[in-house]
């Protein structure tokens, strides 16, 4: 499992602070995926919405973080925004809704997907914020 550290730093606090989040959540579906024997796959779906909704959170202040200073990065940035939360809402469907799938499969598809793509969004391109955009700035 990826753990955030500091070389992930962009230099906004509000920022980083999500980031963190992110990782903490991420680890928390980490966890509730460790024993599948005893998955709990409400506790995995609520984990997976909970994600969701706060990556959405994120990404809004995140952007407008960016559109407040006219940062020339915003558009890829969204673009790759909205291309997860639409994979997560296709994860989360499947989850509720396709019960012919193993959703311990699904999860935990999910769950390495998610870890590599924070990241590497993260070190790739959220990074690039560094030195770009003022730490008081959100």
């Amino acid at each position: 499992m990826s753990l955030w550290h500091n070389g992930m730093k962009t230099g906004i606090e509000a920022v980083d602070e999500d980031h963190r989040t992110l990782f903490a959540m991420l680890e928390g579906l980490n966890l509730a995926l460790s024993d599948s024997s005893r998955v709990e796959w409400t506790l995995v779906i609520d984990l997976v919405e909970r994600l969701s909704r706060y990556a959405q959170e994120h990404f809004w202040r995140e952007e407008a973080i960016q559109e407040e200073v006219g940062y020339d990065g915003l558009d890829e940035n969204r673009r790759q925004h909205q291309e997860l939360l639409r994979t997560l809402t296709a994860f989360s469907t499947r989850l509720k809704h396709e019960p012919d799938t193993d959703p311990h499969r699904t999860a935990e598809t999910m769950r390495s997907f998610l870890t590599v793509w924070v990241t590497e969004h993260i070190v790739k391109v959220d990074c690039k914020m560094r030195g770009r955009i003022l730490p008081w700035c959100g």
